[in-house]
């Protein structure tokens, strides 16, 4: 009998971890269906089956996710797993070939997914489209630079203040920020504020602290701290789990808030964008040791609808033809771009650039640039053509996603 896939159901849960846990080493605790389905669209699931046994995960969130002036429905990508005993026999193919048809039959022009390993969903068509770094700072190197703004006053919060507070502030912010992801009341309370005492590797629970004008939130930090004493010294980590800011003196207030806690060492900020605002308000910004990994990697589903779905910073015109490794289809398109409106349509004119349908998608926040991948040798163009879609591409802030799905 071979391997098939299916849906799921949620009375399958502890199966379905299970499959996952041996693909991503972890065992699966009594409260970990409850706290799983609070978030997972069991309707969006698929699983590979050999016989009645789960072999294979994958899923999908059904996300509003920020593009350059707007906002797309995307298909987040989520628990991809094969167990150790049935890799190499085709069933990874087989579940995206499921789930990007789901994705198609809902009519979301794009998917995403956070790349377990970055070697993998090239050849599916995702493209990688964002970057975070990891920011270290050793405490005794946290003074600001002299042109830095005088920092908001930072104010401690309790979780429920945090559940009251963060949530409409961040749904103003997140419109700004290309790849930020719609949250709702359950994603806050369940996803993002959840707090298990096992996820805190030995630090406090999570604390919050917000900067206000006028009342109003301009800014808010998640965080945890982890007391450490070497030689009867306080030598403590601050980790930030979360930080966002609307205004210089909401950054400046933050993270000289993070920075400048008594008893520490260092502070770590994963996942934060590569142009977060503490390389500018550091005095010396070397000191912010800094690791540059992926994090975002979006699929193009619906080449026009993703295309005329977004905002371009200026005016360009092209024909590209895209090619698409999963079913080896190329297809034209003639692209007419303007910062007031876009046109996509498909084409027999000659192409000026010939494409991978990944390079679209790692193009498509403005993160990655058409002359860059054209000099690696990734895609071929037209010079003049590749400079117009660069310039229209691009993208100010840079994409950045700040939570993994």
């Amino acid at each position: 009998m071979g391997v098939s896939v299916g849906t799921v159901t949620e009375d399958q849960a502890s199966d379905f971890l299970a499959t996952m846990g041996h693909a991503f080493g972890f065992d699966s605790e009594e409260d970990d269906v409850s706290r799983f389905s609070d978030v997972f669209e069991w309707d969006r699931a698929r699983a590979a089956y050999d016989g009645e046994r789960i072999v294979g995960t994958i899923g999908s969130f059904s996300l509003d996710m920020t593009v350059p002036g707007g906002t797309m429905a995307c298909g987040g990508t989520t628990v991809v797993s094969v167990l150790p005993t049935h890799r190499r026999k085709g069933i990874l193919r087989m579940m995206m070939d499921s789930h990007l048809d789901d994705v198609r039959d809902r009519e979301e022009p794009i998917a995403g997914l956070w790349a377990s390993e970055s070697s993998i969903y090239g050849r599916f068509g995702y493209g990688l489209a964002a970057q975070a770094a990891e920011v270290t700072v050793d405490r005794a190197h946290t003074a600001f630079h002299r042109l830095a703004p005088a920092p908001a006053p930072v104010r401690l919060i309790s979780r429920d203040d945090a559940l009251d507070l963060l949530p409409p502030f961040y749904d103003e912010a997140r419109k700004r920020f290309p790849g930020f992801l719609g949250r709702s009341s359950v994603w806050w309370e369940k996803r993002r504020l959840q707090d298990r005492r096992r996820n805190r590797d030995g630090a406090t629970a999570y604390r919050f602290a917000v900067t206000e004008e006028n009342s109003v939130v301009t800014g808010f930090v998640q965080y945890r701290y982890k007391e450490d004493w070497s030689e009867g010294h306080g030598n403590g980590t601050v980790r930030i789990v979360e930080m966002l800011g609307s205004t210089p003196e909401a950054w400046s207030g933050l993270w000289g808030f993070a920075l400048n806690h008594d008893l520490t060492s260092k502070i770590i900020a994963p996942n934060r964008s590569p142009d977060d605002p503490i390389f500018g308000l550091l005095a010396a910004p070397r000191r912010a040791h800094t690791t540059v990994d992926d994090s975002l990697w979006i699929r193009i589903i619906d080449v026009a609808r993703a295309l005329e779905g977004r905002s371009y910073a200026s005016a360009a015109s092209a024909v590209i033809r895209v090619h698409d490794p999963l079913d080896a289809s190329t297809s034209s398109w003639q692209l007419h771009l303007t910062p007031d409106s876009a046109q996509v349509t498909t084409t027999a004119e000659t192409p000026q650039i010939e494409m991978d349908i990944e390079d679209l998608g790692a193009c498509f926040m403005g993160r990655s640039r058409f002359q860059d991948l054209a000099r690696a040798g990734r895609l071929t163009g037209e010079a003049e053509a590749l400079t117009a879609l660069d310039g229209a591409f691009a993208w100010s802030p840079a994409p950045w996603c700040p939570e993994v799905f």
